[in-house]
């Protein structure tokens, strides 16, 4: 009997990952975000539209870039 491991995605910059049902999200950028108690920010781009994703606390839409940065 084997297992299989789930293969781990890849987070750096400019990879294509999958969130959820949502897959081809491009990562524009990693925010660190010290103090808060929660995991570091992504930003992701998918067909022009920008989504800012902190692992376990969801994925949310945005208008640019820049919103996406400031959720």
């Amino acid at each position: 009997m084997s297992f299989h491991r789930r293969a781990k995605q890849d987070w750096t910059i400019g990879s294509v990952v999958k969130v959820g049902f949502l897959d081809g999200l491009k990562v524009l950028e990693k925010i660190a975000t010290p103090g808060n108690y929660l995991p570091d920010q992504y930003v992701l781009e998918r067909n022009g539209v920008y989504y800012s994703f902190v692992p376990h606390n969801g994925l949310s839409p945005s208008l640019s870039h820049e919103q996406a940065r400031a959720w």
